[in-house]
C-alpha cells in the first residue's frame, strides 16, 4: 500500500506515529533514503497512515505578519549556534515556564533525532544546524500529544515538513502547542551522513566522538568537524597541506554535496513548503540580505530572520523579547528576507551533478559516489584556494604600498 507518493514523501514519520497496530516501519530506498513500508499481513486498512501525512491533507499557511532581524547578545550562549541563537532563547523561555523543548540532537550512536527535554543545561545538545535527515522516530509525535493533554507547554522546533508531519498526526489545535519552523535548505539522508563519519573516523583514527558539527560562531562555520568534548579531532596532526591550505575532506564532500543540491533527498527538490507562506507559528532562519537595500545599524554577520506566522507566536515572542534581555530585535520588512528566494521563496535547485551521483551511488555507495561525483569540482576549488594563498602575500605588500 502506498501512503504517498514516493518522491513526495519527506520521511516525516507522521505515519507511523498514527498507525495504532504497528504496521508500518521505515525503511531505506535504492538511494538510502527511509520511506514508510506497510506490513500488509498486518494491517486492517483504517487508513490513519494515510489521514495523518502531511502530502494527502489541506494545511493552513500563514504569511508572517512581521519580520526581525534578530540575534543574542550573550555570546557564551551563542557561540555553538547556527546564526542569532534565536531557537535557544524560545527554548530557554518555554522551559522556564515549566514546558517541554522538542527538537534535533545526537543520541548515543551520534544519529541526529527527535527528541524531548525539559531541562535547560540540556539545551546546549540541541544547538547548531544539521545538515542531515533528523529521525523523528516512533514515539516523538505520540509523546508531544500525551504533553499537551497534561497542559503541559510544549515548543517543537523543526523543520517544516516534520511541523506538518506533527499537526496532521494531532488532528487538531492545541492552544499549548508552539511550533517553530526552520529556513530549510533541504537534508541529506541519514545513511550519507553515518557512512562520511565512519568513513572519517576509520581514516583518522578516531575513536571517541561526543559532537558533530556543521555551523557555529567559533570559527568552525560550513564544515563538518568532529569533536571530543571540546577538542575538534580533525585533523589532529600537523600537516602543511591541511593546515595552510585548510583541504580536508570533512570540509568539503558532504558539505558541498548537501550546499551544491548534489546529494538532497528526492522530495527536497519539489519541497511542498518552500513558500512565502509558512507552516509554523514562527520560523527562524540566517537573514540573508540583511542590509544590502536597507541599510542595518548593526553587523549583518550571524543574525537571524524571524518570521511571525500567527497571532499565537506574535505573543509568545512578545512575551519572550520583553523576559529575556539577551534578546535583540529590529524589525525589517518581510520583503527583504524575500529578495534571497532559495529556501523561502523556492526549493532549492536539483544540481546536473545530482543524477551522476545517483548513477555512482548504486555502484559504490556513498563515500565513494560523493567523492567520485564532485572530483572535478573539488579540483578547481583547490586549484583556485592554492591561487588565493600564492597570491596572498602579493596582495598585503600592494596595500601596504598604497
Amino acid at each position: 500500500m502506498e501512503i504517498c507518493p514516493h518522491n513526495k514523501c519527506t520521511g516525516c514519520y507522521a505515519c507511523v506515529n498514527a498507525c495504532v497496530y504497528g504496521c508500518i516501519t521505515m525503511q531505506e530506498d535504492k538511494m538510502g533514503c527511509i520511506h514508510p513500508i506497510v506490513n500488509e499481513d498486518d494491517c486492517i486498512h483504517c487508513n490513519l497512515c494515510k489521514r495523518s501525512c502531511p502530502n494527502n491533507a489541506e494545511l493552513i499557511y500563514k504569511y508572517p505578519l512581521k519580520c526581525f532581524a534578530s540575534w543574542i547578545t550573550d555570546i557564551d550562549k551563542r557561540k555553538f549556534c547556527a546564526s542569532g541563537g534565536i531557537g535557544t532563547v524560545i527554548s530557554e523561555y518555554v522551559i522556564r515556564q515549566g514546558g517541554v523543548v522538542f527538537g534535533s540532537r545526537y543520541n548515543e550512536s551520534m544519529v541526529p533525532v527527535m527528541t524531548y527535554t525539559e531541562n535547560i543545561e540540556d539545551l546546549v545538545f540541541f544547538k547548531g544546524s544539521r545538515y542531515v535527515q533528523s529521525l523523528v522516530g516512533n514515539e516523538t509525535y505520540k509523546h508531544v500529544k500525551t504533553f499537551l493533554k497534561n497542559n503541559r507547554l510544549v515548543l517543537f522546533i523543526g523543520t517544516p515538513c516534520q511541523i506538518a508531519g506533527l499537526k496532521t498526526y494531532l488532528q487538531k489545535d492545541f492552544d499549548n502547542l508552539f511550533t517553530v519552523d526552520l529556513i530549510c535548505h533541504g537534508v541529506c539522508p541519514t545513511k550519507y551522513f553515518i557512512e562520511e563519519v565512519d568513513y572519517l573516523k576509520n581514516k583518522y583514527h578516531l575513536k571517541e566522538i561526543t559532537d558533530i558539527r556543521f555551523r557555529g560562531n567559533d570559527g568552525n562555520n560550513y564544515r563538518l568537524s568532529l569533536w571530543d568534548r571540546n577538542k575538534r579531532k580533525l585533523f589532529p596532526r600537523s600537516d602543511f597541506y591541511v593546515k595552510i591550505l585548510h583541504i580536508d575532506e570533512a570540509q568539503q564532500f558532504y558539505i558541498i554535496g548537501f550546499l551544491l543540491g548534489v546529494s538532497m533527498r528526492e522530495n527536497c527538490y519539489s519541497c511542498n513548503y518552500s513558500r512565502p507562506e509558512r507552516v509554523a507559528d514562527i520560523t527562524i532562519g540566517d537573514f540573508i540580505g540583511l542590509g544590502v537595500a536597507v541599510p542595518f545599524d548593526y553587523p549583518e554577520k550571524n543574525v537571524s530572520s524571524v518570521l511571525i506566522n500567527t497571532e499565537k507566536g506574535e505573543a509568545l515572542y512578545e512575551s519572550i523579547s520583553k523576559k529575556m534581555e539577551t534578546l535583540m530585535n529590529v524589525e525589517r520588512s518581510y520583503e527583504e528576507r524575500l529578495a534571497y528566494k532559495p529556501s523561502l521563496v523556492e526549493p532549492f535547485k536539483r544540481n546536473p551533478l545530482n543524477a551522476i551521483f545517483g548513477e555512482y551511488y548504486k555502484q559504490y555507495g556513498y563515500t565513494l559516489g560523493i567523492r567520485k561525483t564532485l572530483e572535478k569540482e573539488m579540483k578547481k576549488r583547490k586549484s583556485k584556494h592554492f591561487l588565493r594563498i600564492l597570491f596572498f602575500p602579493c596582495r598585503i605588500i600592494k596595500k601596504w604600498l598604497k
